[in-house]
């Protein structure tokens, strides 16, 4: 199988949107909690995604082909949804500024250092977490599905193999298969310790399905396996749920 990642524009133009959907969302009160992350509040969701933008904008504004020890924080007195908007403006500026393919730093192993890692990165962080902030209020939508498509190759390519690696993974062993509605399907095995693309007619030992964002939002830990279809071992996707956290 597979599945384009949206041009570089596309990837931009998502994180403007889903960016702006945060600060919507988040102005209508920065105390609500926000229950798929934790006993994070909506201003602790906001100081995140602020943090990470203003990092993300700094290594692609300055070209840094180096990790930086910059970790911004929000001026003192400032409003956490503002702030978002701010660095979201700095983000949008620092993407928009450069080529795809302009040299810049990041942290993985098997994806190139140019910009076109943090738009893509930026725009999968973005939907996520546009989704919790919208879900604290209730009013939750799901994400586009080409991008939930493209979000699910950059898990498993991009950060699962991370996770497993930071978090020394070794109980999650499994073949995975993830069947969307809308045709897709994504096959993954987990074994010694590492995972990787499994064949499309290796047996699974689970099979979900559901919409390409549900199961996105599924494998991130968002939404309950329970409100997909689940054939096969569900105490593998429990190992999932447990070990990868991102």
């Amino acid at each position: 199988m597979t599945v384009t990642t949206p041009p570089y524009a596309e990837l931009v133009a998502f994180v403007r949107g889903e960016g702006e959907a945060i600060v919507s969302a988040s102005r209508q009160g920065l105390d609500a909690p926000v229950t798929t992350c934790g006993d994070w509040t909506v201003g602790d969701l906001c100081r995140h995604v602020g943090r990470v933008y203003a990092y993300a904008a700094h290594l692609v504004e300055h070209r840094l082909t180096s990790a930086s020890d910059v970790r911004p924080d929000p001026p003192a007195d400032t409003d956490p949804a503002e702030w978002v908007a701010e660095t979201l403006d700095d983000l949008v500026a620092a993407l928009g500024g450069c080529d795809p393919d302009t040299p810049t730093w990041n942290w993985s192993a098997s994806s190139p250092h140019v910009a076109s890692f943090w738009a893509r990165r930026m725009a999968h962080e973005s939907a996520v977490h546009r989704y919790d902030a919208q879900r604290a209020f209730g009013v939750a939508q799901p994400v586009d599905a080409d991008l939930a498509a493209d979000g699910l190759d950059e898990f498993i390519d991009v950060l699962a193999p991370r996770i497993v690696e930071r978090d020394n993974v070794s109980d999650a062993a499994a073949t995975y298969r993830f069947a969307s509605t809308e045709g897709e399907a994504w096959q993954v095995r987990f074994a010694d310790g590492g995972i990787a693309r499994a064949d499309a007619d290796a047996v699974a030992d689970v099979t979900v399905r559901g919409t390409t964002s549900a199961l996105l939002l599924a494998v991130y830990n968002r939404v309950p396996w329970t409100s997909l279809e689940v054939d096969g071992d569900a105490g593998a996707l429990e190992r999932w749920s447990a070990n990868l956290r991102f």
